[in-house]
């Protein structure tokens, strides 16, 4: 049987899936590239529809004399192309992002009867999705070698169609940090009924010991974000807005001054291009549709009706939203912008469009394109990979109006 590509007839462009990058680089393993060091020099920006005319082979990549590499440097989110092609040609460095891949078998949702698959991304709408592809689809957890080789055409599901959803950089690495927060914490060694996976945790010395300062067990933390005072039970606590009095923010934000953006202690803080990547190669495993989280349910209702099913009525399938333990709001415009630049790889790889906070050029959020010295392939990548990005309070930039 053929691949099903979903959005083809509707509002996504079918995908050339024979020229994904996977199938070359895994059947010729390479060493890997020399991780580069220096912060790239000044460069002009190249409009987003020269970048596109390269990437769409319109016109040629242009090369220059010498030794030296050229590299174009455009915005993100502003190519004319969709982000399934944009992601076959994203290049993450293995050398630079050793830590961000995953090194185990990763869980994925595969429905046999429809012939879907869906590619688990943690914190862009996961829970969701793994619900409705198991209680609608009739899906059953898989685990897929990190390299993707079952995605190959010649693989065991290489007529399969496989999908992902995304989400903001900025919103998911808030959620991110707020999930490995609470899995990291203390208070689980008070837990009666720990989970097992959790134990290891607890055996750990945490990388930011100071994140947890007078927070030992899980009424301490629940007291920084849901004072008391409040006069709530435990029980109303879980599911009201934060009352964090800046504590909490603090750390956060410090945090991120803190972080190299390269070794996440928990696999939530793991970029998305990364948890869809091969760590050997450095290129996309095969996707064949990208949805977001912007639209999660619109997007699985059109999805299962695709294959003649229907969501429940009932909404069950929709994943109870905890709120923020942290308050974002107190989080500074100069943290906001340095996580976008930490994330850069996701926007660029994906297509996604900066944050008001972080459109301005000030701010430092830029791509890059070359070609590959090895093989001639294009390549996207951060113009500035997270080790580049400095670690200063270095902007002023008010975020463009809306």
């Amino acid at each position: 049987s053929t691949k099903v590509h979903i959005g083809t007839d509707l509002h996504k462009p079918k995908i050339d899936t024979s020229q994904i990058h996977i199938g070359t680089h895994l059947n010729h393993p390479q060493k890997h590239e020399r991780m580069p060091l220096q912060i790239p020099e000044f460069a002009e920006l190249t409009d987003s529809k020269t970048i596109t005319s390269i990437l769409k082979q319109e016109s040629h990549f242009p090369s220059l004399d010498g030794r030296r590499q050229q590299r174009l440097k455009f915005k993100p989110g502003q190519l004319d192309i969709s982000r399934e092609e944009t992601l076959r040609h994203c290049f993450a460095h293995p050398g630079i992002y050793r830590d961000q891949f995953p090194m185990r078998p990763q869980v994925t949702m595969v429905s046999d009867p429809y012939q879907v698959i869906y590619m688990m991304v943690p914190k862009s709408g996961s829970s969701t999705g793994r619900w409705i592809m198991e209680h609608v689809l009739d899906g059953e957890d898989e685990p897929f070698t990190i390299h993707g080789r079952e995605l190959m055409e010649d693989g065991d599901y290489g007529n399969y169609t496989v999908l992902t959803f995304i989400r903001d950089p900025l919103s998911r690495f808030f959620s991110s940090y707020d999930e490995a927060y609470l899995r990291h914490g203390p208070w689980f060694d008070h837990k009666k009924k720990e989970k097992v996976f959790l134990k290891y945790m607890t055996n750990k010395k945490h990388p930011y010991p100071y994140l947890y300062e007078n927070m030992t067990t899980w009424d301490d933390y629940q007291d920084a974000f849901c004072p008391p005072q409040l006069g709530l039970t435990r029980q109303e606590c879980r599911m009201e807005e934060t009352k964090e009095n800046g504590t909490l923010a603090e750390r956060f934000e410090r945090f991120v001054w803190d972080y190299d953006g390269l070794h996440p202690f928990d696999l939530h803080l793991r970029l998305q291009v990364l948890h869809i990547s091969n760590p050997q190669t450095g290129r996309a495993r095969r996707v064949d549709e990208i949805y977001t989280t912007e639209n999660t349910i619109d997007d699985w209702k059109f999805i299962v009706e695709w294959f003649g099913e229907e969501l429940p009525e009932n909404g069950e399938f929709q994943a109870r939203s905890v709120p923020r333990r942290f308050d974002t709001l107190k989080v500074s415009l100069e943290t906001k912008q340095r996580i976008c630049n930490l994330a850069a790889i996701d926007y660029c790889c994906l297509n996604l469009q900066l944050p008001p906070e972080c459109e301005s050029d000030d701010v430092g959020v830029f791509c890059a394109l070359d070609k590959s010295k090895r093989d001639g392939s294009l390549r996207i990548q951060p113009w500035l990979h997270p080790h580049q990005v400095p670690a200063t309070r270095y902007s002023s930039a008010k975020p463009k109006s809306t």
